[in-house]
């Protein structure tokens, strides 16, 4: 009796994860129609989520220094704002920050069924982005639904990368800014009158020195450790007149490079009241970049000196 009881269970068990895992999948798929927002995610979701970012970070990237984790102690809702340089960036961020939270994501990025479904089990809000903008006019569509995350309750909270695109470069130049988190804060601020609102600058920077490489990885990079944390990239040709090079049916040539990961320092700054911030979209971006800037000079002041 006993054995027939457990064998039902594992079979209702079973049935209901098949469900499940079908109804993420489709959940998944929406995220390729810009700013379509997934059911809130789960405990469950949030703690896997936040197990992967760790795991996947120690393994990717290495270890990660973070400066500032007072500053995330905030009450209130806000935008989590990091600089974008790789396709990891959000698992970094995410053993960084100490609080959940939602994300938007390129919707390139997350097409593969698999990565889809458990993106749409962890609450990403998908946009479809080339160069930074929004491909298919629904750049309000996402304004509208990140404005509608940071309004759900109080403490709300959504990653969102500023520039729009992966600048493997490290440029945060204003030109590499858009304006889509400012005007989130400002649709949110326009629901929500007086309840706290911040938008909270995160500067990463990655160790790609070798003089910064630990004793451990000095030893197991030569073991295959080093293939494992070699990131790949495409990135536009550049001429001598610095200008893209184009190939002879007009399109960008993309020469292939790579950057090896000794581990990354992360700095998050005060969080940034939208009371205090500009009214104009990007004015109120600038001061974003501003802040993030300034904490990659001060990782940079304490990195080794270009040979």
């Amino acid at each position: 009796m006993t054995e027939t009881i457990l064998l039902y269970g594992a079979a209702a068990l079973g049935v209901f994860a098949l469900v499940r895992t079908v109804y993420w999948y489709l959940e998944g798929r929406k995220l390729q129609v810009s700013g379509y927002m997934t059911p809130p995610s789960t405990k469950l979701a949030r703690w896997t989520f936040k197990a992967v970012a760790n795991v996947g970070t120690r393994l990717l990237v290495g270890p990660v220094e973070v400066k500032g984790k007072e500053n995330a102690q905030f009450k209130g809702r806000g935008l989590v704002l990091p600089n974008h340089m790789i396709t990891w960036d959000f698992g970094v961020v995410g053993k960084a920050i100490p609080f959940s939270y939602r994300q938007l994501s390129k919707a390139a990025e997350i097409k593969n069924p698999v990565i889809a479904t458990l993106a749409a089990w962890i609450g990403t809000v998908g946009v479809q982005v080339e160069g930074g903008k929004s491909q298919d006019g629904g750049g309000q569509a996402v304004v509208d639904t990140g404005a509608r995350i940071l309004t759900h309750s109080k403490g709300s909270r959504m990653l969102l990368f500023p520039q729009g695109m992966l600048v493997y470069s490290g440029d945060i130049s204003s030109k590499t800014f858009r304006t889509g988190a400012s005007r989130m804060l400002m649709q949110a601020a326009a629901s929500i009158g007086d309840d706290p609102l911040y938008a909270l600058p995160v500067a990463i920077r990655y160790k790609t020195d070798k003089r910064e490489a630990t004793w451990l990885q000095r030893l197991l990079y030569p073991l295959g450790l080093k293939l494992v944390r070699t990131f790949r990239y495409s990135e536009k040709e550049i001429g001598p007149d610095g200008q893209p090079v184009l190939k002879e049916n007009g399109k960008p040539s993309y020469v292939k490079k790579s950057m090896v990961l000794y581990g990354a320092y992360v700095s998050i700054g005060k969080p940034i009241a939208y009371k205090d911030l500009p009214n104009d979209p990007r004015a109120a971006i600038e001061c974003v970049r501003q802040s993030i800037e300034t904490m990659l000079v001060e990782i940079d002041s304490r990195r080794p000196k270009a040979i």
